[in-house]
């Protein structure tokens, strides 16, 4: 069987034209959405208008003693002890375990190898099995 060109070429073009009509609907549709709600949001800036009031001019002696921060002291603090066995006490309340701290150790500076607590929280929660 043999199909004539005339009608495979008139397929394409009435798919190709069918195609970018949909994209120039498409655009013409998100722009008049972009004009609706900027000019709600325009309206929103024009009724909450606030006055501004001038900031006065700060002159910073020349003077001025920077306070050095005291060091931290080495040794199990009662007050760090006393957070944590709260922390820990808060989470087996609401676990409905038990828990007891034995120990409270210092961690060393890791946060060059491993990043911040939030990034290996992140990574963890996207490295689990599904």
């Amino acid at each position: 069987m043999v199909i004539p060109w005339t009608k495979v070429w008139a397929v394409v073009i009435t798919g190709l034209v069918v195609v970018f009509l949909a994209l120039v609907l498409l655009i013409v549709f998100v722009q008049i959405f972009g004009k609706i709600f900027s000019g709600i949001t325009n309206k929103e800036k024009k009724g909450s208008k606030t006055d501004v009031i001038p900031v006065p001019q700060v002159t910073v002696p020349e003077n001025v003693t920077r306070s050095v921060p005291e060091p931290v002291v080495s040794g199990d603090d009662d007050e760090v002890i006393a957070v944590i066995s709260a922390a820990v006490a808060m989470m087996a309340a609401r676990d409905g375990k038990k828990y007891a701290v034995r120990s409270i150790n210092r961690t060393e500076n890791r946060r060059r190898s491993a990043g911040s607590v939030w990034g290996a929280a992140g990574q963890r929660e996207n490295t689990l099995p599904f």
